[in-house]
């Protein structure tokens, strides 16, 4: 469920919207005097009327077109050094992991199953990525994996039957961390490497998605959506689940975090300012403020990912 996110209210579950044929329009500059770290931001945009991966500057210009195919390309994550992309596609049928280089030369699928893949992120180190299987349609119960960079070795990290989601290792390591519904609505959980120890994070009323780690490992941000009034907020909060402060307050939708390789920034997606079913893209410093749109169209653009410059 690369989001496009439909709240389902009896089952508090995610279900992937994934095509709306989306007006071309012409995109300005949107910098407003960012400034920001060297580096590149990749997501994906409905903006030629069908699900494709760009990338852009960090201050949102430069915006170029990475795929280019009739099917869906989402899901899009750098590799920590920034010379890889590692999205989903369903361009050969169903939804599976793809890995292109950072201009979007060299396109090749890695798994091959008759399930549907998503949601890759790699390992600190490169080496392996992470991923979720969904075995039903919609994506509302999914598992997380982990493979080789290759699409080798494909392990089974969680197995229960609720939806477990956007997979995410520490900077060292030694933790990953994922939201899961095993018991009811979306919390965070923290587990070893291999699977082992899994324990949760936050246990509350809410629900808690897309958590990531700050470049040092001290901080999660992540996002808590509420039912009623139905709204998505970023947070922060120490990595043991201590100290949550908010960073956004629009009481609409803003979601998926990303932060900046050096800790000072995080970027997102949010729906203020957009059309209806859409999202654009901002960013803002990492304490919250200065938060500025990136992209500004009348299509789709979400799914934030920042790597390195080449």
């Amino acid at each position: 469920m690369c989001v496009r996110i439909l709240i389902v209210l009896l089952g508090i579950a995610f279900t992937l919207i994934t095509t709306v044929a989306c007006q071309k329009s012409t995109e300005p500059v949107n910098n407003n005097g960012i400034e920001t770290p060297d580096g590149l931001i990749a997501f994906y945009s409905e903006r030629d009327g069908n699900a494709e991966i760009y990338v852009m500057n960090s201050d949102g210009s430069n915006i170029r077109k990475l795929t280019n195919n009739s099917a869906q390309d989402i899901c899009p994550a750098f590799s920590s050094d920034g010379t890889q992309i590692a999205f989903t596609s369903n361009r050969d049928g169903n939804h599976e992991i793809y890995i292109m280089n950072a201009d979007g030369t060299n396109q090749h699928r890695i798994t091959t199953t008759s399930y549907d893949e998503a949601q890759p992120e790699w390992t600190p180190d490169g080496r392996k990525i992470l991923y979720n299987v969904y075995h039903t349609n919609p994506w509302t119960a999914g598992q997380i994996y982990i493979m080789n960079a290759d699409g080798t070795n494909q392990v089974k990290l969680t197995d229960n039957p609720g939806d477990n989601t956007k997979p995410v290792m520490s900077p060292d390591g030694s933790k990953i961390i994922f939201g899961s519904t095993r018991n009811g609505n979306y919390d965070l959980y923290v587990m070893n490497p291999d699977g082992t120890n899994q324990q949760s994070l936050t246990n509350g009323s809410t629900n808690e998605v897309f958590a990531v780690w700050s470049p040092d490992g001290r901080r999660i941000a992540y996002t808590i959506l509420t039912i009623n009034p139905f709204k998505a907020e970023i947070h922060v909060m120490n990595s043991d689940g201590t100290s949550d402060v908010a960073l956004t307050n629009t009481g609409g939708i803003n979601e998926n975090p990303v932060w900046s390789s050096d800790g000072k920034y995080i970027v997102y997606q949010s729906d203020r300012g957009a059309p209806a079913n859409a999202y654009e893209i901002y960013i803002m410093n990492a304490d919250g403020s200065n938060q500025k749109r990136l992209t500004n169209n009348s299509a789709w653009d979400g799914w934030p990912s920042w790597g390195k410059k080449e």
